[in-house]
């Protein structure tokens, strides 16, 4: 009965020591993200009309032109990930403070932070 108790014991500690430390950077660098982002570059074909708004409740909108697409997003180490409302996700690399996303068929399109929280 004793080792059960210092089994759970050391779990905890090492829970606390190591897993949330670890959970509150990945909360701390999606904060980060916040704000609103234009694109910056659409590649060889000219530049297109696209935002990024992505909020502190892990919700944003992708627009493009007349177009609004809502979806779910989280950060993993310099991924962004882009989860859309029909279950795709779009994986983006985060590079001081801009994101790179590659979406098929397309050159890579830059989007740069236009405002903060």
């Amino acid at each position: 009965m004793e080792t059960s108790q210092s089994i759970k014991s050391v779990i905890r500690v090492v829970f606390v020591a190591v897993v949330m430390p670890l959970l509150l950077w990945q909360c701390g660098q999606q904060d980060n993200l916040v704000g609103n982002y234009h694109a910056a570059d659409a590649g060889p074909d000219g530049r297109i009309s696209a935002t990024l708004a992505l909020e502190a409740n892990g919700k944003g909108i992708w627009s493009i032109e007349t177009d609004n697409a809502p979806f779910r997003w989280d950060v993993r180490q310099n991924k962004i990930r882009l989860h859309t409302q029909s279950g795709g996700v779009i994986e983006g690399t985060i590079d001081n403070g801009t994101i790179h996303i590659a979406l098929p068929g397309m050159d890579v399109i830059l989007f740069e932070r236009v405002s903060g929280q």
